[in-house]
């Protein structure tokens, strides 16, 4: 066997479709045919079970793929450290991040990343779970951070971190800024939520139905940052990762209020192609990302600590 029938044969196992891995590597349907049955006779093995509605792997396919992927990954991080000898850290990076963390703590790690690695030529693409999770699998992306948890062939996961969910209202209500809110009272006020689908909103939702409540009134929103402008002039309010909420702290358009009985949380994956490995540029803004997100965790577990007191040492907006 060789890598270029090993490539052929994980792209046709993760796309259950020949047209479709054919479309993905920029090939021909007729070789890939070939390429797969050129290694189906050297095997002495079936390794897909062809069907009108596409392919399956039989358990020799399925063997074969996991033993693919860790060939064709090792191969890439050989590549990549052959080709990053000189130890400059420069190329192409294209990374996935959701509105949590473009608003949260990208802007520190553009800012040191550009200052210490200038030759790297960088795209930051914004969207949700769904949507990057799609460009990861189609290699658009070096990778991403979406909530956990990801189950896709082709997509290497490992854990990132985790944020507690937070209630945002406008300001000037009732409730003390930073003071929590149960979510029994939560279930009784109008909401701005993501659509249905929105890995957070199904999230939200299971922790409603577990508690036997049901939202009073909800609007559905997959725009983030028109979702805060929003709550800020209007009596709906709604619910985001902690991360997101850093720049309200001060309390001037937005009043924030921890979540409790139960404590919501939201956990994150990294997730990218299960073939290649991370370029060293990558791994520099993946450093970065990891130190902003620990800080910002940091920061909001003093202030979930110390309660409606901590307002007072918040700088002001």
């Amino acid at each position: 066997m060789n890598l270029r029938q090993l490539s052929a044969f994980v792209a046709i196992h993760e796309e259950g479709s020949f047209s479709r891995a054919a479309e993905r590597l920029a090939a021909t349907q007729s070789g890939l045919s070939m390429q797969i049955r050129n290694m189906e006779e050297r095997l002495g093995l079936r390794l897909f079970e062809r069907t009108a509605r596409g392919v399956t792997p039989t358990e020799a396919g399925r063997h074969l793929y996991g033993v693919a992927v860790d060939i064709l990954h090792r191969l890439d991080a050989a590549e990549i450290d052959l080709r990053n000898l000189s130890k400059i850290v420069s190329g192409p990076l294209a990374v996935g991040l959701m509105p949590t963390f473009t608003r949260g703590v990208l802007a520190p790690v553009l800012s040191d990343l550009i200052a210490d690695h200038p030759d790297v030529t960088l795209r930051v693409i914004e969207g949700y779970s769904a949507l990057l999770v799609e460009m990861v699998a189609a290699g658009e992306l070096d990778f991403a951070v979406v909530p956990h948890p990801v189950t896709r062939e082709g997509l290497r996961v490992e854990a990132f971190g985790r944020d507690r969910e937070i209630l945002v209202m406008r300001a000037g209500g009732a409730r003390a800024h930073l003071a929590p809110a149960a979510l029994a009272e939560i279930a009784s006020m109008k909401l701005v939520l993501p659509l249905r689908g929105n890995a957070r909103r199904d999230r939200l939702e299971a922790a409603f139905a577990e508690s036997g409540l049901v939202p009073e009134a909800t609007l559905d929103m997959d725009a983030m940052i028109a979702t805060l402008d929003f709550v800020a002039r209007s009596d709906y309010a709604t619910i985001l990762p902690a991360t997101i909420c850093t720049a309200d702290l001060g309390g001037a358009e937005r009043w924030l209020h921890p979540i409790v009985d139960p404590a919501l949380s939201v956990n994150y994956a990294l997730i990218s192609p299960a073939t290649r490995a991370m370029s060293p540029a990558a791994r520099a803004f993946l450093d970065r990302l990891r130190i902003a997100h620990a800080e910002s965790d940091a920061r909001w577990t003093r202030i979930f600590a110390e309660g409606p007191a901590a307002r007072r040492s918040q700088p002001k907006n």
